[in-house]
């Protein structure tokens, strides 16, 4: 029924060329071929693999949007943290400006004492020391005075350099400041324009993973509808579809529980394929299963068996491999019960309830079933 060597073809049409000829494969058909089991499957064949595209292309878009998200994420918390930064220099240019301000005023008040003390100092340079003298009370007074003022205004004018001094360091702190925020600011806007082009990439990506996801339910609908014309066309041939009763015909837990064409089985063949189980089912009755694994499909064990030396013709027996050659690679049953020409089978990988790869019972005609004849290897 399916590939048992498994190869992964990239599909290189575009998205919308795909769902295009999905689209028209679906479409009503005027011929009669169009209502064969066989074009249904070749249809729903490649609806699967429009779907198994667009899962791909789906997945490696939520891993890029995944990657831009954390990229925007940390973007962000890079332009969080300048932005303290930023918030902590503009405070310590603002505290300087205030040390400045506070440094001018002491400057103009020292400034206002050292002219009055040059005043005091010149108006009594105008006068006499005769005429000092004879207003002072005494010598010492005289002298006291003189030296007072000159102490005066010597401590001012050392005070007004210190402020000046003090306001210059003050004044370059800031200057390094200020260009620190200007620094700062530029680091800040180039992280937000990176910031911008991931947001937009990543917006992009999330619309073209929106698409996407829209085409796989698109695809999706079309399965089923193509899946529910092959259950008809079974049923208006006579088959009774058993959906899959937990059992698994004993196929092995390791193989059923894993993905589909996870593993390869014992007789190199993909797991939960039709190949696989009818394999296994050979073996578990205590026959030999030759290793046909990656030599042909379902359609190709007719002629392995023959080249084998084991019989196949159209006569059903319990325990025989049924092979029918219905598109595209042919579907591998195994015989559980016969009643004239209507077989029972057990099977993996026949569309159950919408599902593929899963274990199913039927009972079908060997000659009339809608999947075309049937041919019978009688395992020894």
């Amino acid at each position: 029924m399916n590939k048992r060597k498994k190869t992964t073809k990239k599909i290189i049409l575009s998205s919308f060329a795909i769902v295009i000829i999905v689209a028209a494969l679906l479409l009503p058909q005027t011929n009669s071929s169009a209502s064969k089991l066989s074009d249904l499957r070749a249809q729903n064949a490649t609806i699967v693999a429009a779907i198994n595209d667009s899962n791909q292309q789906l997945q490696g878009l939520t891993d890029k949007a995944n990657t831009l998200q954390g990229q925007v994420a940390f973007m962000n918390a890079q332009i969080a943290v300048m932005q303290n930064q930023i918030s902590e220099t503009k405070n310590k240019i603002s505290s300087l400006q205030a040390s400045l301000d506070q440094a001018q005023l002491n400057l103009d008040k020292q400034k206002i004492v050292l002219q009055a003390s040059v005043n005091m100092l010149y108006k009594n340079a105008g006068a006499s020391t005769v005429e000092l003298l004879i207003g002072s009370d005494s010598f010492t007074k005289f002298v006291d005075s003189q030296t007072y003022l000159q102490n005066l205004k010597d401590d001012i004018t050392s005070s007004v350099q210190k402020i000046v001094q003090l306001k210059a360091q003050i004044q370059s702190q800031q200057d390094d400041q200020k260009k620190f925020l200007a620094q700062q600011t530029a680091q800040q806007q180039q992280l937000q324009t990176s910031q911008n082009q991931v947001s937009s990439l990543l917006a992009s990506t999330q619309g073209q993973e929106s698409s996407y996801q829209q085409r796989l339910a698109d695809l999706r609908a079309q399965e089923q509808q193509v899946l529910g014309a092959i259950a008809a066309q079974m049923a208006a041939s006579g088959t009774v579809l058993i959906s899959s009763d937990g059992s698994n015909g004993g196929y092995p837990a390791y193989l059923s529980s894993a993905p589909q064409d996870s593993l390869t089985d014992p007789w190199g063949m993909y797991n939960r394929e039709c190949v696989s189980y009818a394999a296994f089912k050979v073996a578990q009755s205590g026959r030999t299963m030759p290793y046909w694994g990656g030599v042909g499909n379902a359609q190709q064990w007719p002629d392995d068996a023959r080249a084998d030396g084991i019989p196949v013709d159209r006569n059903p027996q319990v325990g025989d491999v049924a092979i029918t050659y219905n598109a595209p690679f042919g579907h591998a049953m195994y015989v559980e019960a016969v009643n004239g020409r209507d077989v029972t089978v057990s099977q993996y990988n026949w569309p159950v309830n919408g599902q593929w790869g899963e274990w199913s019972e039927m009972t079908l005609s060997a000659d009339n079933s809608g999947l075309g004849p049937m041919y019978f290897i009688h395992f020894p």
